[in-house]
């Protein structure tokens, strides 16, 4: 890697097209970085906001997912409170595998809020597990891939890292394991790059499957309906901006793949 940002340095200083083209696209991803960050925030305010707001069916989070399960024969679907390392990590979402909703109990807690947002995402979460049971493909790929959507992009960085320590001061190698830990970095990149995909397009079937089941049923009034659907656009918007990000951070392991293959070429 040190080889690699020194082959960096030198290609922008001698005005070589490869290297800044790889300075550019890792700049934009720390500006989307940073982009996607504020999205995140203002997605906590709203979310708030409307958990402060009650709601007029008078109906839990947990409670307004029981119902329109059972309302749409999906009774073996299971409500469940996340528990704190799972809320954290996930939130609310459901699991495709044990055909289970949790809900936040703790942080941002919904289950047992009557609230604007515990009804919109309680039922958002239904509207999934519908989707799922209905065998929409995009869905169940979304679901079934999003640990690795999560943590992917996590483990990125640590695994290229630890590919390094191996060849600098254990096997003494000629980058043989950088390149396998670049190889399984990008893996993961890919494979988050692909959840955060199709995260769009599946989050946005659920949004107006949920609002369609609220109105349905009776379970919000009109205004109540409009935040929760201003809080489903900034999750949308969110989602894009993730996918901008992934785009950016697979076109810059690219990049790098292609300096490193050129300088052991030149080598």
């Amino acid at each position: 890697m040190e080889e690699v940002g020194r082959e960096i340095l030198e290609g922008v200083m001698n005005h070589d097209a490869l290297s800044i083209a790889y300075l550019v696209v890792s700049l934009l991803v720390v500006i989307m970085a940073i982009v996607a960050l504020v999205m995140k925030i203002l997605i906590a305010v709203r979310y708030w906001k409307a958990n402060k707001m009650p709601i007029s069916s008078h109906m839990t989070g947990a409670e307004a997912a029981r119902f329109v399960l059972d309302r749409d024969g999906l009774t073996h679907i299971k409500v469940k409170k996340a528990g704190v390392i799972r809320g954290v990590l996930f939130g609310n979402y459901y699991n495709v595998f044990t055909k289970t909703i949790y809900l936040r109990s703790i942080l941002f807690k919904i289950d047992d809020k009557k609230s604007v947002t515990a009804t919109a995402l309680a039922v958002q979460k239904a509207g999934l597990a519908k989707l799922c049971e209905q065998g929409d493909r995009a869905t169940l790929l979304r679901n079934r891939l999003s640990v690795i959507g999560i943590f992917g992009p996590f483990l990125f960085l640590p695994v290229i890292l630890l590919s390094v320590v191996i060849d600098l001061f254990l096997m003494k190698t000629s980058g043989v394991f950088t390149m396998i830990g670049m190889a399984l970095g990008g893996l993961l990149l890919i494979a988050g790059f692909i959840v955060t995909m199709l995260n769009i397009p599946v989050e946005k079937k659920a949004n107006e499957l949920a609002l369609e089941m609220i109105r349905e049923y009776g379970l919000a009034n009109e205004s109540e309906m409009a935040v929760m659907k201003k809080v489903f656009d900034t999750y949308i918007i969110s989602y894009i901006c993730d996918f901008i990000l992934e785009v950016l951070r697979v076109i810059q392991w690219v990049l790098e793949i292609l300096i490193k293959v050129r300088g052991g070429s030149k080598s």
